[in-house]
């Protein structure tokens, strides 16, 4: 025991001395640690191979490649940098000459080149790449190890779906004006009959599409083969297109659609009535607001709607020639009207619904709640409304034109305006015109009017227009029922006849056998009255009244001697021949009416008898003034005068 024991207690020395000396070490290292670099190992991660699929698109590039083995094929990919890994695959090599593929080798997934002996010579055949390759399955391995891994190399994967059971149902999706929505009833045909597909789908990523024969399909807001989609029995195919990962599909299925929505139906008021409107809109309002029955009707609530959800027509006439002859032929129309042209030319029209009785339908067009409803017929007054007439008076010298906006209207409607002109000349002679619509003188309106008129009055229209006629003969033809009938066929308003015929009669100073003339009297100076008789078979008649002065024209004016008095003096022989007269011209031009020009000849002959004549030049010798004016007409030159004495 002794001897352990020393031999404990040596080593209890040795130690203790050990672990002084280490003390002193471990303080000196201590100090100069800050002045020595750490160095850290690098730790190499060793990929773990394993069997897998990878994405690998059509002719990708290396970098592409690589990515798609380490996602697929290292199972702690997350571990790895995917570029540094270098990999070998096996596959079929070509020979150069592209006809034979063979010799499957090991190399490079960037392509590589093998050989064989085949018959007693070197074959070399080329390897592509491994993104320049197909689809199918291939040995991979890292370069440089032999452990084998299988990849199968696809572009796109596949895509899967799962279709619910059949029959499928499905209710039609309609928009706010009734119309379909198809795009709402694609998604709805898509919910009905996908149950799930792989990757997750949504309506908006599926096209969808309708046959009625299967034989082609086209989208549900195109016809197909003249077909439109609507409710009934379709074939209906269902295709997604795929993206960068899957592959698309498609499916077709037999479905029936169907109109779900609520029933509705129109009732109409009877003994309604509205005023009429030259806006079909306002018309339409007051259908909308006071012949409908919502009460009694079963429709969507009146504050959802406007007339736009209402196809809204009347029972009417069609017309000629744009408006101008009754056609006898009846049919429902629009409100508004409708017009059928070919080309520039009218061949007839439907006018807006006018005043009176008229027969009216009405269908509710449906929205999305409600179906199309049946048309309701039945009867409204429609009164005329009233119009305002103004003539705004004016002047103007004689041959300018009226100015625009002479005679309005409020509201600015279509109308036809008969306008009388009652005045005194510059003659001081009373004047009468009338001045007709325009439709007057349309040469197929008078071709219906000239043997009318002939029959009656001895003449056509057209020779009327131009010679006039008596107050008393405009009476006696205004008021003849075959004429009357006929304007009343051309859509002319006859009672206006009866205004414009108490116009003139409350016309001071005219009477049965005052002339009238027809047109515009801007060709005859004067101080007129003027009244606008209004004529629209939708207004009550309007009647305005207003003055229009015609000024007689000073500037230009003059009046010329025709011959020249030599020395002031004319022999007895030379009177006899000698002109006397004046012309009258305007601004040069001597064709002007020269009724206006009047003459005072006055003075003493030689045997002191006094001389005066308004019409005949002396031509005794003596000594004469002459004076020279106009009275009346359209022009108002200064006066002339010259004095000459007539010898023996």
């Amino acid at each position: 025991m002794k001897k352990n024991g020393f031999v404990c207690k040596a080593a209890a020395g040795v130690l203790a001395a050990l672990m002084l000396t280490q003390s002193a070490s471990l303080t000196a290292f201590a100090a100069a640690y800050t002045e020595i670099p750490a160095v850290q190992a690098e730790v190499r991660v060793e990929p773990v191979l394993q069997n897998g699929t990878a994405i690998i698109p059509e002719n990708a590039d290396l970098a592409t490649v690589k990515e798609a083995l380490c996602e697929a094929l290292v199972a702690n990919a997350d571990e790895v940098d995917a570029q540094s890994l270098e990999w070998e695959y096996k596959c079929e090599g070509e020979l150069s000459t592209g006809l034979v593929w063979g010799n499957e080798s090991w190399g490079s997934i960037e392509g590589f080149t093998s050989t064989k002996k085949v018959m007693f010579v070197t074959a070399t055949y080329n390897h592509p790449s491994l993104g320049d390759n197909g689809e199918g399955s291939y040995p991979v391995r890292l370069a440089g190890t032999d452990t084998e891994v299988t990849l199968k190399r696809v572009y796109k994967l596949d895509s899967s779906y799962t279709l619910k059971d059949d029959p499928y149902e499905v209710g039609m999706v309609y928009a706010a004006d009734g119309s379909y929505d198809y795009a709402a009833t694609a998604a709805a045909l898509y919910e009905a009959v996908v149950a799930s597909t792989e990757p997750a789908l949504t309506a908006d990523d599926v096209k969808v599409e309708f046959s009625k024969s299967g034989i082609s399909y086209q989208p549900l807001d195109e016809k197909n083969l003249g077909v439109s989609f609507g409710t009934g029995n379709w074939k209906i195919k269902l295709s997604w297109d795929g993206n960068d990962q899957y592959k698309g599909w498609s499916a077709t299925v037999d479905v029936t659609t169907t109109d779900s929505r609520a029933a509705s139906g129109v009732v109409l008021k009877e003994g309604a009535s509205f005023t009429y409107d030259m806006d079909a809109g306002v018309m339409k309002q007051a259908i909308f607001d006071s012949v409908i029955d919502w009460e009694n009707s079963n429709l969507p609530a009146k504050e959802t709607l406007t007339p736009d959800n209402f196809v809204m027509e009347y029972y009417g006439e069609a017309v000629l020639f744009d408006g101008g002859v009754d056609s006898g032929i009846w049919d429902w129309a629009p409100v508004e009207g409708k017009r059928y042209d070919l080309g520039s030319l009218n061949l007839g029209a439907y006018p807006q619904m006018g005043a009176g009785e008229q027969q009216i339908r009405v269908k509710f067009n449906g929205n999305a709640d409600y179906r199309p409803s049946e048309s309701a017929e039945g009867a409204v007054t429609v009164e005329k409304a009233k119009v305002s007439v103004k003539v705004h008076s004016t002047n103007l010298y004689v041959n300018e034109t009226l100015p625009a906006g002479f005679i309005t209207t409020d509201p600015a409607d279509t109308f036809d305006v008969y306008t009388i002109y009652a005045g005194v000349t510059s003659n001081v002679t009373t004047a009468l015109y009338l001045d007709l619509p325009d439709r007057y003188t349309d040469s197929a309106f008078l071709k219906l009017l000239d043997p009318v008129v002939e029959a009656i009055y001895g003449k056509s229209f057209r020779q009327m227009l131009n010679d006039g006629m008596t107050v008393g003969e405009l009476r006696a033809l205004l008021s003849t029922q075959e004429l009357l009938d006929l304007l009343d066929k051309l859509n002319i308003d006859t009672g206006t006849f009866g205004q414009v015929l108490t116009v003139i009669n409350n016309l001071p100073s005219v009477m049965d056998s005052v002339s009238v003339s027809f047109g515009v009297p801007t060709n005859r100076a004067g101080l007129y009255t003027v009244a606008a008789v209004t004529d629209n078979q939708n207004y009550e008649t309007g009647v305005g009244m207003g003055f229009l002065l015609v000024k007689m024209r000073l500037s230009g004016a003059q009046l010329t001697w025709n011959q020249e008095i030599e020395g002031g003096k004319l022999t007895a022989a030379e009177a006899q021949s000698f002109d006397f007269g004046v012309t009258l011209s305007y601004n040069g031009d001597t064709s002007v009416d020269q009724s206006s020009v009047h003459y005072l000849y006055s003075g003493l002959t030689s045997k002191w008898r006094v001389y005066s004549s308004t019409t005949t030049p002396p031509t005794e010798p003596g000594s004469y003034v002459v004076t020279v004016v106009t009275l009346g007409g359209n022009y108002l030159p200064a006066p002339i005068t010259r004095s000459f004495q007539i010898t023996k």
